[in-house]
C-alpha cells in the first residue's frame, strides 16, 4: 500500500513539472518554477521514502494510539503547570508584583547611608533561615 501511494506522489510530482513548462507562458515564470519546485519536492519525498513513512504511519492503530497518548500527555503537563502556577512563587516574587514597583538598585537604610555589602550578606541568611524554619530544619 505505503509503496503504490509512494509511486503515485511521484508520478504526480512529475506531472506538475511537466505542466510548469507550459504554465511558463501562461502564468510567468515565477508560478512555472514555485510549481516544478512542488512537483520536485513530491518527487524527493517518494524517493527518500517519505511518502512511504508518512502512509505506514496514517494507516497504523498502533500509531494512532501513541499521537493520542502524546497528546494526553502534553494536556496533563499543561494542566499540572496551571494547577501549579501561582502558588509556587516565592514570598518575595509576590510581595514585588503586588507593589507593581522596581526595587530602586541600591537600596537606603533609615539612617540616609546606603547598604554595605555585608548587610545584604545578613538578609540572605535571615531568607535562607526563615525557608529553613518553615520546613522544619534548624
Amino acid at each position: 500500500m505505503g509503496t503504490l501511494i509512494s509511486i503515485l506522489v511521484a508520478v504526480l510530482g512529475t506531472g506538475m513539472v511537466a505542466v510548469s513548462v507550459r504554465e511558463v507562458r501562461t502564468k510567468g515564470a515565477a508560478a512555472a518554477l514555485q510549481m516544478a519546485a512542488f512537483g520536485l519536492l513530491l518527487v524527493g519525498a517518494s524517493a527518500t521514502g517519505l511518502v512511504r513513512f508518512v502512509t505506514q504511519i496514517a494507516f497504523n492503530p498502533l500509531a494512532w494510539i501513541g499521537v493520542g497518548l502524546l497528546s494526553l500527555a502534553g494536556v496533563l503537563f499543561v494542566v499540572g503547570q496551571k494547577l501549579e502556577g501561582p502558588s509556587a512563587k516565592p514570598e518575595k516574587t509576590k510581595k514585588v508584583e503586588e507593589s507593581g514597583k522596581k526595587k530602586p538598585a541600591v537600596e537606603q537604610s533609615p539612617k540616609g547611608r546606603k547598604k554595605s555589602k555585608g548587610d545584604d550578606v545578613d538578609d540572605d541568611f535571615d531568607d535562607i533561615q526563615a525557608i529553613l524554619r518553615k520546613h522544619g530544619i534548624e
